[in-house]
């Protein structure tokens, strides 16, 4: 794998074949893209090359188009294009209030005729659907608009994020088999497919495959930060946390200047190096590389700070100052909620840091309107506003007997629980919605930290056989994590089991942990 040096910030546009295509050559991908649509968006070299920079996460469409945007105020699909990104990727608070106010630009310029087609038009649904914390009136939107062209990539890109929002595995992956037949390889923006693709295919568990995805990706275009993401996700997941943090310290003069991902993956970073102890390390990195002076994150980096403190915290390295700073933003970001939504997972990891502080703190009231869609009333309003729409497929449905809020609600308790110190009812709770993790969105890195707590309150409570039995689970998915042998050494400890307190601190040393100490780099 290669990566070209960080100030080469090109991004290749395949020209197109000539030969007809047969059947298999659309379903396998061979051969050329003559009869690939082009959008009406697709006219503009800025905005694809905007949003070829977007699905890397090299680049901001905030930024790719702002003079696009100022020579042309009423360009309706830049807007929507840097509204998407600004709620599904904002870097500050401040980007998802702007994509707020993107909204309000995008409907206005659909009243005075801008839309040149019916997918621009649905564009500017799906956006409002997703701004407003609707993300399965969202997926539906996006959805249609892949039926009505399935090389939209934009449309294929947010269907993933939703999704993921959603903790729709399988429709992070099935989104992108259900358009793949009408991509060719040659076609712009086939590399970014695949990145998306190797990310919805570690999330169902095939890390085999998703690394070989997002090699094969990057060896396309070698300045696909998304193809790495996927990839240190892949790695994270197994635990492979020093193959991880070598990857990341040998291209990190090209990472480090990808604008979208920079932050996120430096939390990567940060979970390599709590794996081995390195603690000062990621204190550092959280000072210099996250937070940002004057500034409140936005609800997905208080997310990822939230993590890493939890981590820190459960490997016996508490971090008062930064509890401190996250709740202070959290604040700022839950105060604006009834403008800017929470998604439900960000409310979760915000309720962890208010109940740690403030242990009867209040437990959100969490929206309906993430996880329900009303397929018949969507449909009557699009074909009242001129759309014409026969049917709309929904993919990803939602729990039978609103199942979603009850997850959502327990974890809420099980949280409470844990801060109040009631380790024996946090793990009632937890054990009882442990099947249904997903449900709450995130990825498998996120979903992580309740399983976590769960092993930390089973020990609290001294249900000792049952943190024994939850870590043997853990260790079983992630055999080279230091931090979970270091654990359950811990344990084995708790359990006078001389032996397995040796055999298992062998193993945390043995995979990295104290061999270099907490102000290593």
């Amino acid at each position: 794998m290669m990566f070209v040096s960080a100030t080469r910030r090109r991004v290749r546009l395949a020209g197109h074949a000539s030969r007809s295509l047969s059947f298999f050559d659309k379903m396998f991908s061979y051969g050329g893209n003559d009869d690939v649509k082009a959008s009406s968006a697709g006219g503009s070299s800025g905005y694809q090359l905007a949003l070829l920079g977007y699905v890397a996460g090299t680049m901001f469409p905030k930024d790719s188009l702002k003079r696009i945007l100022t020579n042309d105020p009423g360009f309706l699909m830049g807007h929507v294009l840097v509204g998407a990104s600004e709620y599904l990727h904002p870097r500050l608070h401040g980007d998802s209030q702007d994509a707020v106010r993107r909204v309000d630009t995008v409907k206005a310029l659909l009243v005075d005729g801008s839309a040149q087609s019916k997918t621009e038009t649905l564009h500017v649904h799906a956006l409002s659907a997703l701004v407003g914390g609707r993300y399965r009136e969202a997926s539906v939107a996006y959805e249609t608009i892949l039926r009505e062209d399935a090389t939209d990539l934009l449309a294929v890109k947010c269907a993933v994020d939703i999704y993921t929002l959603l903790g729709d595995a399988r429709n992070m992956q099935d989104t992108i088999s259900r358009v793949l037949p009408q991509w060719q390889t040659n076609h712009q923006g086939y590399s970014h497919l695949m990145s998306l693709q190797a990310f919805a295919v570690q999330e169902r568990g095939d890390f085999a495959a998703a690394e070989s995805l997002a090699h094969r990706s990057m060896s396309m275009n070698n300045e696909d930060g998304s193809a790495f993401h996927a990839l240190l996700h892949a790695l994270e997941s197994q635990g492979k946390h020093q193959d991880g943090a070598s990857m990341v310290q040998r291209h990190r003069d090209a990472w480090s200047e990808y604008a979208v991902l920079k932050a996120h993956l430096t939390v990567h970073w940060m979970y390599f190096l709590i794996e081995t102890g390195r603690f000062d390390r990621v204190v550092a990195l959280l000072k210099n590389d996250v937070l940002v002076p004057d500034e409140v994150l936005s609800a997905n980096g208080l997310v990822d700070v939230t993590q890493v403190y939890w981590r820190l915290r459960f490997a016996g390295f508490d971090v008062p100052f930064v509890l401190e700073e996250l709740d202070r933003q959290w604040t700022a970001v839950v105060k604006d909620a009834e403008t800017v939504p929470l998604s439900p997972l960000a409310a979760l990891h915000a309720h962890s840091v208010f109940s740690l502080l403030r242990p009867e703190s209040d437990t959100p009231q969490i929206s309906d309107q993430a996880f329900a869609c009303d397929v018949q009333a969507l449909h009557a309003a699009w074909v009242g506003q001129g759309l014409s729409i026969d049917r709309i497929v929904q993919f990803s449905h939602r729990l039978p007997g609103n199942g979603e809020g009850h997850v959502v609600a327990t974890l809420l308790d099980a949280i409470s629980a844990y801060a109040k110190g009631q380790f024996h009812v946090a793990v009632d709770k937890l054990l009882s919605v442990r099947g249904h993790l997903h449900v709450v969105g995130g990825t498998r890195v996120e979903a992580e930290f309740f399983e976590l707590l769960l092993v930390d309150a089973a020990r609290a409570s001294s249900q000792l056989d049952l943190a024994k039995l939850l870590l043997i689970e853990r260790l079983n998915i992630k055999p080279h994590s230091a931090q979970y042998w270091k654990t359950y050494g811990d344990i084995m400890e708790d359990l006078q089991d001389e032996a397995g307190v040796d055999g298992a601190r062998r193993m945390s040393y043995v995979l990295g942990l104290g061999q270099a100490g907490t102000n290593a780099a």
